[in-house]
């Protein structure tokens, strides 16, 4: 418990050093807001326990875990709410959960820790009636008390933004994201068509994915056998299929980045592009994106090429840091306020809302243009 306490204060201070102590509101634009609430303190839970999976191999506390103390450190100095912080990392193949009397355990549990299974049974040992249980995983493990922040939302938004105009479409995902099953699903559940369903390689040139698509060879090889059966050269432009006018990619946005300008060369047509991140990485989007011009997407709000609070740096710039950033102003809204029925929080993570003690997160949808980013 001492090692504990200490690490919490040595936190805190590195909290301070990077921090700033002025009303961040200022240097963010209206899709981050902070809430103006008179919180009751007396209502706050004065002590939490933050359990996370702690990898032997790195050192560092968690991004998720630094979002949190850094949001608590900014209320630290508004609000004068000091809760005493706990930090219980939980090693693989180890359970050391103990009846601290916390009044507030809060479980953060990451897809990068899913392989893990030994951490996910042992924070299904906390006690559900004072526990909040965070994740980007669809999965709440059975906590009825949970914050999920998981990629279903962003993929259900996208659909969901999807103009009666694109009716027929191509789906491509990746190898690590291998759901164009769930989306061609999806996707029919919206009156939408499905025409063909493709898988991206890496390893292959994006250029001969999209020429099979688009059938754009087989068009050449008519033209060379109609010229040798007539015996004259006919000259004439390869001819793309056009029973589809729209392109659904899941894949990480580096490949992304490489799939729409092959499209956009192989077909010379401007299909809607829809692009699902794969979330495989903390990859974020530029100010000027020029590769993915045109397409639309969600994505959190920390990611889009949109001002951001000046303390995040490049390093902190995760999902990671914007779930445990905000699951401090969730602790807040839903324990200390009197007024946060149907108020949506605009966090680093989306749009949040608390109805009925639930906890709801709306994401963000926005086309890539020539002069930067439209929100829809």
């Amino acid at each position: 418990m001492k090692n504990k306490f200490l690490f919490t204060v040595i936190l805190f201070i590195g909290a301070c050093s990077s921090t700033p102590t002025g009303d961040q509101a200022k240097s963010v634009n209206t899709l981050i807001q902070k809430p103006e609430f008179n919180y009751k303190i007396s209502s706050l839970p004065q002590s939490i326990n933050l359990y996370f999976f702690k990898n032997k191999e790195t050192a560092t506390l968690p991004l998720e875990i630094q979002g949190f103390i850094e949001n608590s450190y900014f209320y630290n100095t508004k609000i004068s709410y000091r809760p005493k912080i706990f930090l219980s990392p939980i090693k693989a193949g180890e359970c050391n959960i103990k009846d601290e009397k916390q009044e507030l355990n809060i479980a953060f549990n990451f897809y990068n820790n899913a392989a893990d299974n030994s951490y996910q049974e042992c924070i299904k040992s906390l006690p559900r009636g004072k526990t909040l249980y965070v994740s980007d995983s669809d999965d709440n493990l059975g906590f009825s008390n949970s914050f999920i922040a998981s990629r279903k939302e962003e993929k259900s938004k996208l659909i969901q933004s999807i103009k009666n105009s694109s009716i027929r479409f191509v789906v491509i995902d990746s190898k690590k994201t291998i759901d164009k099953a769930t989306i061609t699903k999806l996707l029919e559940e919206n009156d939408k068509e499905v025409v063909e369903v493709k898988t991206y390689d890496e390893n292959f040139s994006s250029q001969d994915l999209f020429a099979e698509v688009l059938m754009v060879n087989r068009s050449k090889d008519r033209m060379r056998k109609l010229s040798r059966r007539i015996s004259e050269k006919i000259i004439g432009n390869s001819r793309a299929r056009e029973d589809f006018d729209a392109f659904f990619l899941s894949v990480d946005l580096k490949e992304a980045r490489n799939l729409k300008p092959a499209l956009d060369y192989i077909s010379e047509r401007d299909y809607e592009v829809f692009i699902l991140n794969s979330w495989q990485t903390n990859s974020y989007y530029k100010s000027l994106d020029k590769d993915l011009i045109g397409s639309l997407h969600a994505d959190f709000p920390i990611m889009m090429p949109i001002k951001i609070p000046e303390f995040i740096s490049h390093e902190k710039r995760s999902r990671e840091y914007a779930v445990g950033y905000d699951t401090f102003e969730i602790v807040l809204l839903k324990y200390g306020s009197v007024k946060s029925r149907n108020f949506i929080y605009k966090g680093l993570s989306g749009k949040i809302t608390i109805k009925n003690e639930d906890i709801f997160r709306s994401a963000y949808v926005f086309k890539i243009t020539d002069e930067g980013v439209e929100i829809l």
